[in-house]
């Protein structure tokens, strides 16, 4: 929304503009959500495979074992992966809050319109203690890093080696930087935040905040006004779907190698005494890996179909609020669709690609090492892919930066939308309430809590 239009006679919220980095740290967070699921995708892929390869039910002695190498590898580099898209979301988080502060402040000097109040979320990253996520990943690494370190001084003290020093080292010297990091997150980095904070509070008085929430409180007690058009329930229908097939593959895979064995392993003995059933019964068992093998597909394309109708749906809803702000006695959409389209969202095609980014660099990144002889073994079958592996490393890592990119463009074009239903249709936000039903505040005001009415 332009300046001009910002000079509103009424007090409303407002999206302040964050600047290209702090659109690009807003929106690698969210893609890092959908990475994460992308990589607990492919633990469930791991495990059936590994389970597959264990049981010798692939058919193939060579495939079995370079399925079972790949696994393994692909296990290490799980958790890898993980502990780095952890890392890099607490790092983003806090730029995210530092861009949204910095960009309040720069609003607050160029004398932005007082009754156009920072949006709640906005309020949120300047109020709420800053880098919570990045204090606590330094301090818990610091704390696992450290009892590693110990362990490892002790077992070297004991019986000194090269390596038992080095990686005593490294686990100390890691624990330190992070020890480094969690207090500087405690101690240093809230003072300069605080300091914006007091410069944007004497700017937007408790008074404007208050006026605003009113705003939003009176227009959230009334009607639902028209219904621009329905929500995305196909999409959300599909996406369910998808998950109760994956669900029944993996059901199926486990029970048919699971319910083989009947009867426990004495003493000594770790062979499988197989067990029979009815004729009904062990067809199913005897389906069990097609059942998965068919499943895992087929949930990946009812999940596709359902993104895809999400994304139309959207569209759709987008055309109609385009519609109705630019009718001026056009009835206000609904509750549900305008407390939508006034927040910030990954775009569904952007969380399947971090999804699959996920997933491609984790196995990409094990066939890759296998190929080139780092691993337990299968160095032979995997170096004749090493071109592919690469090449499916770096469309993985495509695949998340054009899905960060793609929802920094996205949220930022979308802002004056944003600004406009905020404008005109102001909405509650939703809150948590206590044992005693009263409702919680969502977040402290800029301003003395003594002369806000939120």
């Amino acid at each position: 929304m332009s300046d001009d239009r910002a000079q509103s006679n009424t007090w409303h919220w407002h999206e302040y503009g964050v600047g290209p980095a702090g659109e690009v740290a807003h929106a690698c967070a969210r893609s890092l959500t959908a990475f994460l699921a992308g990589l607990g995708c492919s633990f469930a892929l791991i495990l059936g495979a590994g389970i597959l390869a264990e049981e010798n039910l692939l058919g193939d002695p060579g495939l079995e074992s370079a399925v079972d190498h790949l696994t393994r590898l692909s296990v290490g580099l799980l958790m890898v992966f993980v502990l780095v898209a952890a890392g890099v979301t607490a790092v983003v988080s806090y730029l995210r809050e530092v861009a949204t502060s910095k960009a309040l402040v720069k609003a607050a000097e160029r004398r932005a319109s007082s009754r156009a109040v920072p949006a709640p979320d906005q309020v949120a990253s300047v109020i709420n203690e800053p880098a919570v996520a990045l204090k606590y990943f330094g301090w818990s690494n610091a704390a696992l890093a450290g009892v590693l370190g110990v362990v490892g001084l002790i077992v070297v003290l004991m019986e000194s080696s090269a390596e038992g020093w080095m990686i005593t080292v490294i686990a100390l010297g890691y624990a330190a930087v992070m020890s480094l990091l969690g207090y500087a997150c405690q101690q240093w980095l809230p003072r300069a935040h605080e300091r914006r904070r007091v410069r944007i509070a004497a700017h937007w008085r408790a008074e404007d905040e208050a006026r605003a929430w009113k705003r939003a409180k009176a227009s959230g007690r009334g009607g639902g006004g028209k219904q621009a058009s329905s929500g995305s329930a196909r999409g959300a229908s599909f996406v369910y779907l998808a998950g109760v097939v994956c669900a029944v593959g993996f059901v199926a895979l486990l029970a048919s190698m699971v319910m083989r064995c009947g009867t426990l392993p004495g003493r000594g003995q770790s062979e499988c005494h197989e067990v029979y059933y009815s004729s009904f019964i062990e067809r199913v068992l005897s389906w069990g890996f097609w059942i998965f093998a068919v499943a895992m597909p087929l949930a990946a394309l009812l999940a596709a179909v359902g993104v895809l109708l999400e994304w139309q749906q959207r569209r759709a809803e987008r055309a109609d609020l385009l519609d109705l702000l630019a009718g001026p006695r056009s009835g206000s959409p609904g509750r549900e669709l305008l407390a939508y389209h006034v927040e910030r969202h990954t775009h569904p095609l952007a969380r399947v690609g971090a999804a699959l980014s996920g997933a491609g660099l984790v196995f990409g990144t094990s066939a890759y090492l296998l190929g080139q002889g780092i691993g337990l073994g299968s160095q032979e079958e995997f170096a004749v892919y090493r071109t592919e592996a690469l090449t499916a490393m770096l469309v993985s890592a495509g695949l998340f930066l054009a899905a960060t990119v793609g929802t920094g463009i996205a949220n930022a074009r979308g802002r004056e939308l944003r600004n406009a239903l905020m404008e005109r249709w102001p909405r509650q936000v939703s809150q948590s309430f206590d044992s005693e039903g009263k409702a919680k505040r969502p977040n402290r005001p800029l301003a003395p809590r003594s002369n806000s009415l939120r």
